[in-house]
Formats: structure tokens, C-alpha cells, sequence
């Protein structure tokens, strides 16, 4: 299940980034963010077991979507025709903020189930730590790594490339909800009530 979700994951970024190298760097964050996991893991003598393995399961969109947003924001800095070191410190820098909000705002939905009290308890701490160990993990990955092997991997394309076929849906789509407000706003308050 774990390795399905990983591969899945990095079709979907292929499909969305159309880099091969950026999809490399991408799938690299991965195991970069679970290594440290296992670490903790083993320290606090967790196996892996269906509860771990959910945690790492459930987290593994999580875990390459640190580097996707960094690794994303690169390539934009290259298509401005910046040199790949310091498109990879300027798009850094620009979402660093951003970033390390979402991973604490992850960790503190998922830490609060290690201390849950009584039989539930003793299933989901193992789940709870896992999962919000994996996420700062992803973090530092991000922050550290992969924009250094983007200024080292990533090529600079100044040119402006085309929108592909799931961008261009996206972009019609989006336009087609904002020309139409109060009929997007009630599709969406049906299909939430």
C-alpha cells in the first residue's frame, strides 16, 4: 500500500510538472523524508504494522508536497531566465513561510491522536507519532535539500512553455466558476449541505 502510494504520487507530479527532472527530485524527497521516520521508529520501538504503515500511507501526498511546492516554484524562477542557483534561493525564500506553516499545522492535526486516552489510546499513539514525525521530516527535506539539488539538477528554460491539456481544463474551468459566481457558490452550498 505504502509503495503504491509513492508511485502514484510521482505519476501525479509527472503528469503536472511534465519534468522528468523535477519529477526525480520530487520522488527523491520521499525516502529522504521516511529514512528519519524509520529512525524514530526504531527508536521508540515501534514495528511496522498496519498502524505505521496507515500513518506512513496517509502521509505519503504530504510527505513530496513540501518539495513540490519548492521544486514548482524553481521552475517558475527559471522560466524567468534566472541561473538555477539563484532561482533555487529566490523561490526558497519567497514560500519559506508558507511552507513551514503548513507542515506545523499538519503535525498539529496528527500529533494530538498520540494522546488519546484509553484503548484508542494505545492504537493511534504509534499512528499519531509516525505521521507527525514524517511530516517536519519532509520539512527539512525540503527546506535544506531540495533546493539544493534543484540548483544543481534543474536547467533553466526561459522560454515560456505551453499549458498542457490538464492545465489549459483547469484554467477554463476556473474562469468559467468566477464568471458565474452565485451559481458556483450554490453548486457548492448544495454539495456541502
Amino acid at each position: 500500500m505504502l509503495y503504491e502510494g509513492a508511485i502514484l504520487a510521482i505519476i501525479v507530479v509527472w503528469l503536472f510538472l511534465r519534468d522528468w527532472r523535477a519529477t526525480i527530485l520530487s520522488a527523491v524527497a520521499l525516502p529522504l523524508s521516511v529514512i528519519p521516520t524509520f529512525l524514530v521508529m526504531y527508536l521508540a520501538d515501534y514495528s511496522l504494522n498496519i498502524v505505521t504503515l496507515l500513518a506512513l500511507s496517509l502521509v505519503v501526498g504530504i510527505l513530496v508536497d513540501d518539495a513540490i511546492v519548492e521544486i514548482e516554484n524553481i521552475a517558475r524562477h527559471l522560466q524567468m531566465g534566472k541561473r538555477p542557483i539563484d532561482a533555487a534561493l529566490e523561490a526558497a525564500n519567497e514560500i519559506g513561510l508558507a511552507v513551514i506553516a503548513t507542515t506545523f499545522t499538519l503535525v498539529s492535526v496528527f500529533l494530538p491522536t498520540a494522546f488519546m486516552s484509553g484503548i484508542p489510546g494505545l492504537i493511534f499513539r504509534q499512528f499519531g507519532i509516525t505521521a507527525a514525525v514524517a511530516v517536519p521530516a519532509s520539512l527539512v527535506v525540503a527546506r535544506l535539500l531540495t533546493p539544493m539539488m534543484a540548483a544543481y539538477f534543474m536547467k533553466a528554460h526561459p522560454t515560456e512553455e505551453k499549458d498542457g491539456r490538464i492545465m489549459r481544463a483547469y484554467i477554463s474551468i476556473v474562469k468559467a466558476a468566477m464568471h458565474r459566481r452565485k451559481t458556483t457558490v450554490a453548486i457548492t452550498a448544495a454539495v456541502v449541505e
